[in-house]
């Protein structure tokens, strides 16, 4: 992992860290953190943060929630839940299709997700910006 990334993932693991608390499922310390995000009007919005050294800054979050970031300019891609468990894995059974980590998140492992992938920490920033005004 580059020292950009390392220190952009440090960061954005810092702001999430002072902005959410840790989700109930807690974090998995080399490749996730699971958090709650609870917005001013009291809404709560899980999220996921991908700080394995071998992903890029993924921050996975329920698709109904992203609103006006699908239409910015950091990178995402969508998860639709019609996608989940359609393709076999290597026994033949079939695989969950996203991270291992979501499947068992209450709101997100089922749900229609966006995977966003921020290359700054301005973009990271913007991000949950949206997210507290949700």
């Amino acid at each position: 992992m580059s020292v950009d990334r390392t220190y952009l993932k440090s960061a954005i693991a810092a702001m999430l860290d002072v902005l959410a608390i840790e989700h109930p499922l807690g974090h998995q310390e080399a490749y996730v953190r699971r958090y709650i995000l609870t917005t001013p009007s009291g809404k709560r919005i899980e999220l996921m943060f991908e700080q394995s050294a071998k992903t890029p800054a993924n921050i996975w979050l329920e698709a109904s929630v992203a609103g006006s970031l699908l239409r910015s300019w950091t990178k995402h891609r969508l998860s639709p839940a019609s996608q989940l468990y359609a393709k076999p894995g290597k026994n033949g059974d079939p695989q969950y299709g996203r991270h291992s980590a979501l499947e068992t998140m209450p709101a997100l492992g089922t749900a229609d997700l966006i995977c966003m992938q921020p290359k700054t920490l301005a973009e990271a920033g913007a991000i949950l910006d949206h997210l507290l005004g949700a």
